[in-house]
């Protein structure tokens, strides 16, 4: 009888935690074209600790390219985030996020791009992320924080379902969901504009 409970008990871990690391596959579009994926990973930890990550990948003609963030958060209060884009193989930029003992947070900028941009303090607690827009319906939020830009931006509702971000560049990018489930997203990076649409036939557990 033990030994059948201990297999059921096994058995609802490795279920629990298959459930936590679920992921949700998009397409990456460019004029109608795919051209690569984003896949976003859930993993919810012991003593309320939660880190969302998206990994996506790109090819367009000599262009290959790859953009990642990952955020942790404890108690719903962001941590650290890390923010990366490379391509052909090479660091263009890099930005850290991190705890500071003289403010909130500490922002770290590396790479080609931004070699000689400062690094930049935030005093405010950071509870909702760009990142977090692919995780949860931004209901009743004004502003999010860019893991890339290290800044916090506006958020707006556009019509039901449907929100506008504004970037530190002036750009826009465009969040829709469906029963609180992000579909689509458009956006622009690294001067493509991209549309990133949900591939429910892809959606798989890791």
């Amino acid at each position: 009888m033990m030994r059948v409970s201990g297999f059921v008990l096994i058995g609802c871990l490795m279920l629990a935690v298959s459930a936590a690391r679920a992921q949700n596959v998009y397409d990456v579009i460019v004029a109608g074209r795919t051209i690569g994926s984003l896949k976003v990973f859930d993993e919810k930890g012991v003593d309320n600790t939660e880190t969302h990550r998206i990994e996506s990948d790109f090819k367009v003609m000599f262009y290959k390219g790859s953009y990642s963030t990952q955020t942790n958060y404890v108690q719903g209060k962001l941590v650290s985030a890390t923010c990366a884009h490379h391509v052909n193989g090479d660091l263009k930029e890099k930005t850290l996020t991190k705890t500071s003992s003289k403010s909130l947070y500490e922002v770290l900028f590396s790479g080609e791009d931004v070699s000689d941009k400062p690094n930049v303090v935030v005093n405010k607690p950071i509870i909702s992320t760009i990142t977090g827009l692919y995780y949860k319906e931004p209901v009743n939020i004004t502003e999010v924080y860019s893991e890339r830009y290290g800044k916090m931006c506006n958020i707006r509702k556009l019509s039901e379902g449907r929100y506008g971000v504004t970037l530190p560049d002036g750009k826009e990018g465009v969040y829709s969901y469906k029963n609180g489930l992000c579909r689509e997203v458009k956006t622009d990076l690294a001067g493509f504009k991209l549309r990133i649409v949900l591939n429910e036939g892809k959606t798989a557990l890791r």
